[in-house]
This record gives C-alpha cells, structure tokens and sequence, in this order.
C-alpha cells in the first residue's frame, strides 16, 4: 500500500516575471496552492523549480507563504535552473534518490519547463500526474500540443503518467493513501469557487481547451 513517502509535488517556475504574461496565472497559482495546502493535509513532500531567476523573478510571495506553513521535513527545497533546458537534473536525481513512487506537476510553462521536467520525470520510472488545471504558457497555444507531446512520449515508451484535474487526482490520492477524508473535504468545499473558476478558464471550451479526457491515464 502506498505511503505518503511515496509522494511528491513539483511546481515548475512559479515567478513574478511570468505573472503579467502568462494566461490565467492566478487560476494556476490557486491550483499550486491548493495542491500545496493538500499535501500539508496528507504529508506529501513539496519541491520547486524556479527558471533564470536573474531574467523571471522570484517566486511569487504566495507560494512562499504557502511553503512557510509547511512542516520542515515536507519541503524538499527550491531548485533553480541557469540553463535554458527546462528542467532540473538535480531535481530528477533527488526524486529518484528519494524513491517517490509517485509525482504531481503544476506550474509553468507548460510546453517548456512542465513538459520537459515531467519527460524526464517518466524516464526514471515514476508514476507522473500531470495536473491540467495547473499549467499554462504565455502563448495559450502552446498548451495543448505540450499535452499532446507528454501523452505520446508516455504512450511510445510504455511509461505511467497519469493528466487530470487537480481535484480528480486529489481525489485518487486520497482514495490511494486511505487516509482520513475530512479535512480534505474541507478543503474542496472551501475552494469549490476557486476550482470552478480555474477549470473554466484553463479547461473551458474555446481556444483555452485542453484536448483529451482530462482523467485519461497512460500506461
């Protein structure tokens, strides 16, 4: 039976220089902190990648207070990319360190750091959840093709990954660890608006969809 241990959440390059530019930033940042404020609840552990800081900025200021009220032991660091490669090989190399089993990823962008961090994720083995209502690009159009690309990689190379909505996979989390359910039903109730918004704006019909069965798992 999985544990909590077997956890981890990575959210890729939430800054401020991305928060004028990319479409629906505060519906992804409310994503990114719900699944934050989820894995206090279950005891999951949380990284974070951040790209160019000189160039993109800090992280935005309400993901660091969301990490601040996290337990010591539940924060697996910040890892800053130099490089223009998308993604952090250190990062890859502590999660297959560490054994998780199982990996969440939100954040931006989708077809740059999110698509790359999470390709590389999927090579070492683990089990990637791709939250769909957690990730943009500033050029919306990107997004669906980045999808598109992590699916057929996943499909091609008989890798697990899992795209969801962030409260479908919260939900197989919960159902997973077997842990007790109302706290993390508080906290859906409490967000109901915040998730409404978010899969309308990043999920909705239009030019912002998402194409595929946004609970569809790859094996």
């Amino acid at each position: 039976m999985d544990s909590p241990r077997d956890y981890a959440l990575i959210i890729c390059d939430m800054q401020e220089g991305y928060r004028g530019s990319v479409p629906h930033f505060s519906s992804v940042l409310a994503t990114a902190l719900r699944m934050i404020r989820l894995a206090r609840l279950v005891g999951i552990r949380v990284f974070l990648t951040e790209g160019r800081p000189s160039i993109y900025g800090s992280i935005v200021h309400e993901i660091e207070h969301e990490i601040a009220q996290l337990p010591q032991e539940l924060f697996g660091g910040s890892f800053t990319k130099t490089k223009y490669f998308g993604h952090s090989m250190k990062l890859t190399q502590t999660v297959t360190s560490k054994k998780f089993r199982h990996v969440m990823v939100c954040g931006v962008e989708a077809h740059i750091g999110v698509r790359v961090q999470t390709i590389e994720l999927m090579k070492t083995g683990v089990i990637v959840n791709v939250i769909l209502d957690g990730i943009s690009s500033r050029n919306k159009e990107e997004i669906a093709p980045s999808v598109a690309t992590m699916r057929d990689v996943a499909h091609l190379n008989k890798f697990i990954a899992y795209f969801g909505t962030s409260e479908t996979i919260a939900y197989a989390i919960i159902g997973n660890l077997k842990v007790p359910v109302e706290n993390f039903l508080a906290l859906i109730q409490t967000e109901s608006q915040s998730i409404s918004t978010g899969l309308k704006n990043l999920l909705g019909s239009g030019d912002d969809t998402v194409s595929g069965d946004s609970s569809e798992a790859i094996e």
